[in-house]
């Protein structure tokens, strides 16, 4: 609800309300205008006389009574309701009638309270003792109802007609349906804590106020204010005479007042978004919503004072911007919008969108207060990644229902000569219909590794060619009967006929061993490709050819992304790592897309631990179950592909950033290294998209970034991977292939790539490699490296063992764990920026 139409509906209201904090005093947060005008003070001179202070304004001889209550029924447990005097501004008492509920709000325990002025109810009900001829009357006159009723059973021995009214029921109805017991029209929901309060009011010998809902003749139901006190009866039973007000409207716009306050709390939470407001004429902040995603959980913050303070968690490039904007929103009356990098817990800068509005109070030229809201925002290069990426995506999950529904499902195949898709269904389905007890079938799904590049680096003559060669394998080896359908691309399926487990797997490496020997035959194509089978074993109560398929593309994805030739056969556990593995993807994936990717620190040394000459950027990301995912396993997951193919994108945005920001804040900065894959370096654009992130938006230069890609990746290098990593060389990047020598292309790719230098990895150094001839070997190939002007670096020194080998051999730039290991944004900038 718009706040001012719902100030009017307070103004309009006959009850005041206030929220106050627990304790002695009940100080006063936040009270309406009613509240200020019954005890006839202005908010500012009730603040400068009572400091706040509720139990200021109630008279002496009831402080003690009126705490004695609130503790008696807050222990009683639901709302608090108590009727004390209060003497006015004019020194006049007036009785008020207080209604509390403790609620959390801004992360502490408060009463929200609502008040009547119930000084002629109070007048009224002693009048009626002093003039009882005159009840009627008098009774009939106060607007709500009336009851004397005997508590023991609410019997009503009186009632006026506004209770009646109240009811929806004339008297006469009344008293032949109920027989005059007031409890019959209790909303039944309510009926246990009435009873509770009677007989707590009773026991206590006191005052008498709560409130209920009843039940109309119409079915309505209402909200009613009871207050009422013991009188004496003749008959010596405990009899009370109750006044009764109709409060529906009040409780409505408490109920929406509540449920603002949770949907605030909720969204809020959802979206990651603080509420700030600034108090101009008092210079304090105070502010709620999602505190989780602050830098502390106080409510009220510091001063704009504190202002220079608070800019340093501002990148430099956005401080005096947002500093601009916020004395401008103190000076004129309007609205801002913009998006800063603000720095977190970690000193990581993250995009907060930050939106103000600048209003009078009082209706004057200048504003009084600002209302601010902060949100987190997804990285936006990342939101344009992830739209492309979904429009491209298709699930593996569903693909072969999808494949099952293309063209090619009804059409002969060209190229293999194989049965369609939709003719191997029939078959495989009579054949399985009709199989013996002691007959075994496997079904099979199976693909080439990176069939894709063959295409479109090749031609499609190579790639027919591949595609033509796996099928004979298929043919030769498994689907003996040729049972075998390529369903899409380089996507084939077929059903196979075994004796025994062992008999399946006799063929299944025979099928391996085949294709091992087709690329050492196709010399004069010279390309080497991999492949992906996964198998099913069909049970007895299998029916269900497309489930049965299912499983075995499960399999099929379970070994997805590993190199050569490889097979796996569909067991339940492999279902639920699968599952397992996906959801960790999805997470990965949620970390990237909202900007919550960890980065540490390793520094780089020179000599002695004391120079530091570098640092390499290692991401972490946290997942749900507390486990944190490290780079070599976050690489795993990069390298199957999918969502996560713009990970180190992300990554290199998030390091620029802080990097960036720590050069424009005078700090003295050190290269820093980024790992990539192959497949993020072949992306489309990846070397403009790098460009814009380290220069465009970041202000640093090309030789402060080094791109780290494993050596293993070159062993299958195309065209588009050569020419990225030679445009970004061109460009003054430093490109060095890491984990060197642990693949037989380690020369190859030095020679045929203009990299700038060479990284060891100390895990490689083990007892089986350290030996004399390994030593010389080594030794031999930095020194190579050095004469084409290559850096040599080694990372991974863990022991003192990997130390003293990778200085033996001759590297000169060592990172790892013996030295400092990777440290966070905060203390690497503390700890060794600084010290430059």
């Amino acid at each position: 609800m718009d706040g001012k139409i719902f100030e009017k509906l307070i103004e309009v209201s006959e009850c005041a309300f206030f929220i106050s904090k627990p304790g002695g005093e009940m100080e006063i947060t936040y009270a309406s205008k009613k509240f200020y005008s019954i005890l006839q003070y202005t908010k500012e001179e009730f603040q400068e006389k009572f400091k706040n202070s509720l139990m200021a304004v109630i008279l002496p001889e009831e402080k003690q009574k009126v705490k004695n209550l609130i503790a008696r029924q807050f222990a009683a447990g639901g709302a608090v309701n108590i009727e004390c005097r209060v003497k006015r501004k004019d020194g006049t008492t007036a009785w008020l009638s207080i209604s509390a509920k403790t609620l959390l709000h801004m992360s502490e325990n408060r009463f929200f309270c609502s008040c009547l002025d119930i000084t002629k109810s109070r007048n009224n009900v002693e009048n009626m003792f002093k003039a009882k001829h005159e009840i009627d009357v008098i009774a009939n006159s106060i607007p709500g109802g009336v009851l004397k009723i005997r508590m023991k059973d609410m019997k009503i021995l009186y009632a006026n007609d506004g209770y009646y009214m109240l009811s929806g029921y004339s008297r006469a109805e009344f008293h032949i349906n109920f027989g005059d017991y007031c409890d019959k029209i209790i909303y039944p929901a309510d009926m246990k804590m009435v009873k509770s309060v009677f007989g707590t009011t009773v026991e206590n010998n006191g005052l008498l106020g709560f409130e209920h809902r009843i039940v109309g003749k119409t079915g309505h139901t209402k909200w009613l204010y009871v207050n009422g006190r013991k009188i004496d009866d003749e008959s010596g039973e405990d009899v009370y005479l109750c006044v009764l007000m109709d409060v529906t409207s009040r409780k409505s716009m408490e109920a929406e007042f509540e449920e603002n306050i949770r949907r605030f709390k909720y969204v809020s939470e959802y979206l990651k978004e603080t509420m700030w407001t600034y108090d101009i004429n008092n210079k304090t902040f105070t502010r709620s919503g999602s505190l989780g995603e602050s830098f502390s959980k106080e409510n009220f913050l510091r001063t704009w004072d504190d202002m220079p303070e608070m800019l340093e968690l501002f990148h430099p490039d956005d401080a005096k911007i947002f500093e601009k904007n916020v004395k401008n929103r103190i000076e004129n009356i309007g609205s801002s919008r913009y998006i800063y990098r603000i720095r977190d817990n970690s000193s990581m800068f993250r995009n907060v969108e930050i939106c103000a509005v600048s209003v009078s109070d009082n209706g004057n030229d200048k504003p009084d207060k600002i209302y601010t809201v902060t949100r987190l925002v997804d990285n936006a290069e990342e939101i344009s990644s992830r739209l492309d990426h979904e429009r491209e995506e298709i699930s593996e999950r569903n693909k072969l229902v999808n494949m099952a529904k293309s063209a090619q499902a009804q059409a002969e195949d060209n190229i293999t000569s194989l049965m369609p898709y939709a003719s191997f269904m029939n078959k495989a389905e009579k054949i399985l219909s009709k199989r013996k007890e002691k007959e075994h079938y496997a079904l099979v799904c199976a693909d080439i590794n990176e069939f894709r590049k063959f295409s479109h680096h090749y031609g499609f003559s190579i790639s027919n060619r591949i595609l033509e060669e796996f099928s004979k394998t298929l043919l030769n080896n498994l689907a003996k009967e040729g049972v075998c359908s390529r369903v899409d691309g380089d996507y084939f399926v077929l059903l196979t006929k075994y004796e025994s487990h062992k008999e399946l797997l006799r063929m299944m490496s025979e099928m391996v061993r085949a294709r091992n020997v087709a690329e050492e035959e196709e010399k004069d194509v010279n390309i080497e490709f991999g492949t992906t089978t996964g198998i099913y074993l069909v049970q007895e109560s299998d029916c269900e050819l497309l489930e049965m398929l299912e499983k075995a593309d499960m399999a099929r994805r379970s070994i997805k992304g590993l190199r050569g030739n490889h097979y796996a056969i569909y067991t339940d556990d492999l279902k639920s790592e699968q599952f397992k593995e996906e959801e960790t993807i999805s997470e990965v994936y949620d970390a990237v897309r909202n900007n919550d990717i960890e980065i540490c620190y390793m520094p780089r040394i020179k000599g002695d631990r004391e120079k530091i000459v570098g640092c390499k950027a290692v991401p972490r990301v946290q997942l749900k179950d507390g486990h944190v995912l490290e780079s070599d396993e976050l690489t795993r997951l990069i390298e199957r592909g999918g969502k996560l193919s713009s990970f180190a994108l992300a990554t290199l945005s998030t390091v620029c950033c802080s990097v960036g920001a720590w050069k424009k804040l005078g700090n003295k900065i050190v290269p820093f290294s980024i790992e990539m894959t192959a497949s993020e370096l072949s992306i489309h654009n990846v070397v403009k998209k790098i460009d814009d992130i380290v220069v465009e938006k970041n202000g640093l230069e090309p030789k402060d970034v080094i791109i780290e890609i494993q050596e293993r990746y070159l062993a299958d290098m195309t065209t588009v991977l050569e020419m990225a990593i030679e445009k970004l060389c061109g460009m003054g990047y430093n490109v060095v292939i890491s984990r060197f020598g642990t693949d037989h292309t380690a020369i190859h790719s030095i020679r045929k790539l203009n990299v700038t230098g060479i990284k060891f990895h100390g895990e490689y150094f083990n007892e089986y490699m350290t030996s004399e001839k390994e030593c010389i070997i080594l030794s031999k190939t930095v020194e190579m490296a050095k004469s084409l002007g290559l850096t040599v670096t080694c990372g991974g020194i863990h022991t003192p063992m990997h130390e003293e080998f990778a200085k033996k051999i001759g590297c000169e730039m060592f990172e790892g764990d013996m030295y400092y290991g990777a440290v966070r944004a905060n203390v690497f900038e503390k700890c060794f920026l600084s010290n430059l």
